[in-house]
């Protein structure tokens, strides 16, 4: 990748995405992720997951340089990258966008997260992927006016499985083009 090139962006939620309650793997991992919130209250969500996928997601940010952004519930008190990721044993890193950091929520659920990729996007333009199972249908085609002529792929999981293998063949498929095309651009530039 050539230092002119803006870094590929993963927009990843985790309820329905990351956390399912039947990921359609072989193998799949169950937990409960402690989250304290000072004051004595605190939370045991429960964590259902499949290995394969948590490590297919770290292959392709490795591959195609991908920057990790949260964009979940769990990042309330940071737990995306303080807990959920060493439950998971892998997604280390990244950022979080909170809910709170939206200016309204006034078109309903899920409406933060496209704010919050529109305004991320308008900061700093990149090609994106975006996976949540209710926010992409409900808003995706707002965010994919507001952001035309920047290449995206937004994918929605069902909640009860999550991420399917079907979803990481059209996100290497997606990042696999964009590097493609990158590289005719050097090429032919």
């Amino acid at each position: 990748m050539s230092g002119s090139e803006p870094q590929t962006r993963l927009y990843l939620d985790v309820d329905g995405a990351i956390n399912a309650d039947e990921p359609p793997f072989s193998e799949v991992k169950s937990t409960r992720v402690q989250i304290e919130y000072g004051g004595g209250m605190m939370s045991r969500m429960p964590l259902t997951w499949a290995p394969e996928v948590v490590a297919q997601l770290d292959e392709m940010r490795e591959e195609f340089d991908l920057e990790l952004v949260w964009l979940s519930t769990w990042n309330e008190m940071h737990a995306s990258m303080t807990k959920l990721a060493p439950a998971l044993g892998g997604l280390f890193g990244g950022r979080a966008i909170m809910d709170v950091d939206a200016i309204s929520t006034d078109r309903g659920r899920g409406w933060w997260k496209a704010q919050s990729i529109i305004a991320d996007q308008e900061v700093s333009p990149a090609p994106f992927v975006w996976i949540d199972d209710e926010a992409v249908m409900a808003h995706g085609g707002l965010v994919a006016d507001a952001t035309a002529g920047t290449p995206s792929l937004t994918l929605t999981t069902v909640f009860e499985h999550g991420i399917e293998r079907l979803h990481l063949a059209q996100m290497r498929s997606f990042l696999g083009s964009l590097r493609t095309e990158g590289e005719f651009a050097l090429a032919h530039g």
